[in-house]
């Protein structure tokens, strides 16, 4: 059994990378995945010795070296000269800890805005410059890059994939998103379903009647936000019974599946995608089919974020059911709004590793108070001892 913890590279360097490894060391965490290229975050960081709060632009936590297409990763600002990647890498080549890659692929606003051509596009033809759309050969081709140059020059063990898909919703997209309309669950997902030039002729190559598509979209959403419709509907019953916005929507599988098998045979490191930002039942709105993408992945990481053990080890068994034989990692995170005291840490570990995985990450060294983390060290060494 191992157990990993994400964290922020400014944090390690802030704190001293080797003090920090030895600290992780010594709780029982085995692996480091260290966020490589990030979206837009404005973090709060508690224990942190020079800085209690940290803005940082989605882009590149180090200096882009190798030769990029249309679309190039930018590092943020408060970075500055520095490169915060390397720093820690180099840090940690001696020691025990396994250093991983944690690399945001779509959801980026910066590229977003500065290349609105190829962001997911609404059905109302609007920009969400928050993400990316992978079904656009430069977005793919920059993603492809900048996996290559993080794996190609920096000593990491496995690299874990997040917003490799179709990101979409409110809350996670700019620093102030603003809804005053109730359009629920679905309406924010026909409001991401991308209907860029890349999306309609992949679809109408499939056979869709896109158009068709396109007006049920807009039309629902509208309805949804004048109270014609209740928001509380099921996004999957509803596709269900629209069958021409189901094959649309079902249409970015494939290309998903085609991305990922890419991935897989250009990228020379053991790769992994993050699941169940939504629920594992819900991975369709993203675009992704688990039967089908766990043929190209080496591992999935459920994100296990629950209040309840119960609840995290359900939505792991979930995500297992769905991606055997292909590997599942659990992801717990161990504290506010979530987990406020040791025991229920405890019990969150105890009963995943029971549930099987091979092991269990924790989300975030930097984000977490220090009373958090030693309730992580009593976790495994209370399972382990």
């Amino acid at each position: 059994m191992q157990y990993g913890m994400w964290a922020y590279p400014w944090d390690l360097v802030d704190e001293g990378s080797e003090s920090v490894a030895d600290d992780l060391l010594e709780m029982g965490i085995d692996r480091l995945y260290l966020a490589a290229n990030y979206h837009t975050v404005e973090a709060f960081c508690p224990h942190n010795p020079v800085t209690k709060t940290v803005f940082a632009d989605a882009g590149a936590y180090f200096q882009p070296q190798h030769d990029y297409g249309e679309i190039a990763p930018v590092p943020p600002s408060t970075m500055g000269e520095d490169d915060w990647v390397a720093t820690v890498v180099d840090d940690l080549e001696d020691s025990a800890l396994e250093v991983n890659a944690w690399v945001v692929g779509c959801h980026n606003s910066v590229l977003g805005t500065e290349h609105e051509e190829y962001a997911i596009t609404t059905p109302f033809g609007d920009p969400l410059a928050f993400g990316l759309c992978p079904s656009q050969p430069a977005v793919r081709d920059y993603l492809t890059r900048l996996l290559t140059e993080v794996t190609g020059r920096f000593s990491f063990g496995d690299v874990l994939l997040e917003t490799f898909h179709y990101f979409h919703g409110s809350g996670w997209g700019w620093h102030h998103d603003k809804f005053h309309a109730d359009i629920g669950d679905l309406g924010e997902f026909l409001l991401g379903l991308c209907f860029c030039d890349e999306c309609r002729e992949r679809a109408a190559a499939d056979g869709v009647d896109v158009d068709a598509a396109q007006s049920t979209c807009q039309e629902t959403i509208v309805r949804l936000a004048e109270g014609e419709l209740g928001s509380e509907g099921s996004p999957s019953k509803w596709v269900a019974d629209h069958p021409t916005v189901d094959a649309y929507a079902s249409v970015r599988e494939g290309t998903l599946e085609e991305f990922y098998q890419e991935l897989n045979e250009t990228v020379d490191a053991d790769l992994g995608s993050f699941i169940g930002m939504l629920g594992v039942d819900t991975s369709w709105m993203h675009g992704m089919n688990l039967e089908r993408l766990r043929e190209h992945v080496d591992f999935f990481t459920v994100m296990s974020y629950r209040e309840e053990a119960a609840d995290a080890v359900e939505a792991y068994e979930t995500a297992a059911a769905r991606t055997d034989p292909t590997p599942v990692r659990a992801g717990v995170l161990p504290g506010h709004p979530l987990i406020h005291d040791g025991d229920s840490v405890e019990a969150h570990v105890a009963e995943l590793k029971a549930a099987g995985p091979d092991e269990i990450t924790f989300y975030n060294y930097g984000l977490l108070p220090e009373r958090n983390l030693d309730w992580i060290g009593k976790a495994i060494a209370a399972l382990e001892d």
